[in-house]
């Protein structure tokens, strides 16, 4: 199996003036949490960065890591490093800013991905969930948080790629741009709450809280 780290954005919600991958937690890279735990289990892991991070990227390059310049959207970032592998592989799909991949899940979403194309991490919801227009309450237990690592076939990806590319559909996440176009079962695994994703001050401190204690 490989994998894919999505580290090819800006983190302007965190107003750091940087990359967020390169945000050290700990006097360590964020991206850097991933990429150790990943290379225990996946053959190879593609990078997926902005140009002007390679100089950073580089000491961390091996026979196992490469990296691939990102694109404008991130799918165009995950087609980029998608059409590096078989197209007959499974591939993790992980965000970097996402430091706390849970052990135990991600052997879970390895174990089933043997017998499912897509696998989608989750998180169930907590709260009430309102329709804005008309006002409405709707039911949780319809609705879940999507999470990564997401599990894809790389020819289903790149096929759906090619499709949403002529027809200007931008998806949210991996695995959506898949079910647009094809009608694949996915197998759900329920993740940890701490697999967070750095995306806001506040979660910035959540990870400095996790990572102390």
């Amino acid at each position: 199996m490989k994998a894919i780290i999505c580290m090819a954005g800006s983190g302007k919600r965190l107003n750091i003036g940087d990359n967020k991958a390169f945000l050290l937690l700990n006097n360590k890279y964020l991206f850097l949490y991933s990429l150790e735990i990943l290379l225990n289990y996946v053959s190879h892991i593609y990078l997926v960065i902005r140009e002007e991070d390679l100089p950073r990227v580089k000491p961390y390059l091996s026979d196992k890591v490469s990296y691939v310049l990102g694109g404008k959207e991130r799918e165009d970032s995950v087609y980029n490093a998608m059409v590096m592998v078989d197209k007959e592989d499974k591939v993790l799909i992980h965000d970097a800013a996402r430091p706390f991949i849970n052990k135990e899940v991600l052997e879970q979403i390895i174990k089933y991905s043997k017998d499912y194309d897509l696998v989608l991490p989750y998180l169930p919801l907590k709260y009430t969930i309102y329709n804005v227009n008309p006002i409405s309450i709707l039911n949780r237990n319809d609705y879940i948080l999507a999470q990564t690592p997401q599990v894809v076939l790389a020819s289903d990806f790149i096929w759906c790629y090619q499709k949403a590319l002529k027809d200007n559909f931008k998806a949210t996440d991996d695995i959506s741009l898949v079910l647009k176009y094809l009608n694949k079962e996915v197998k759900l695994i329920e993740d940890d709450e701490k697999n967070i994703k750095i995306t806001t001050n506040v979660d910035l401190e959540i990870a400095k809280y996790y990572i102390s204690n």
